[in-house]
């Protein structure tokens, strides 16, 4: 499944499009210029790496492009994800090389219990995130009060260039 960004007249001004995905009983947001495509998780075969780490799914071919595939959950130190469950997906994402970003842009998978949609949200009305676990807060840019639904607005290129991997 192909995810692309609505027109631009679809946007209220001042927001931007976010795809909220659910991990246990969180659910996030990330930038929909960030993902590439959503994948059914049981569907994209995923070829198991040996001696890697625990939150790397392996390796998967798309469309002749090979990506890192991780399980989210894992890595943000939260409740792992199901690979065999229907409703999971890969985010296909990228993040620009901060070291120059005249080179391509960092491209990788990240496994999610399920994909919400997308909705369009303010950046100016993200906060702080400090009432999150301290494995989870470098890989957020904050939290954001939806409608009195909470969600951790995830930061991709810190996820990219983590250290972890």
């Amino acid at each position: 499944m192909k995810t692309t960004a609505p027109p631009a007249g679809n946007q209220t001004s001042g927001t931007k499009q976010f795809l909220l995905f659910g991990q246990g009983g969180s659910v996030f947001g990330i930038e929909l210029e960030a993902v590439r495509e959503v994948l059914s998780l049981n569907e994209q075969p995923i070829s198991p790496v040996p001696n890697t780490l625990p939150f790397l799914l392996g390796l998967t071919n798309l469309r002749g492009e090979i990506l890192a595939a991780a399980d989210f959950g894992r890595f943000a130190g939260i409740e792992p994800v199901d690979i065999h469950h229907p409703s999971s997906r890969i985010l296909v994402v990228e993040a620009p090389d901060p070291r120059d970003v005249r080179l391509s842009r960092m491209r990788m998978g990240l496994g999610v219990s399920r994909v919400e949609g997308v909705f369009p949200l303010n950046p100016d009305r993200i906060v702080s995130a400090i009432d999150v676990s301290p494995e989870l807060v470098p890989f957020l840019k904050g939290l954001y009060n939806c409608e009195g639904r909470l969600l951790m607005i995830v930061d991709v290129e810190a996820i990219a260039h983590s250290e972890r991997w």
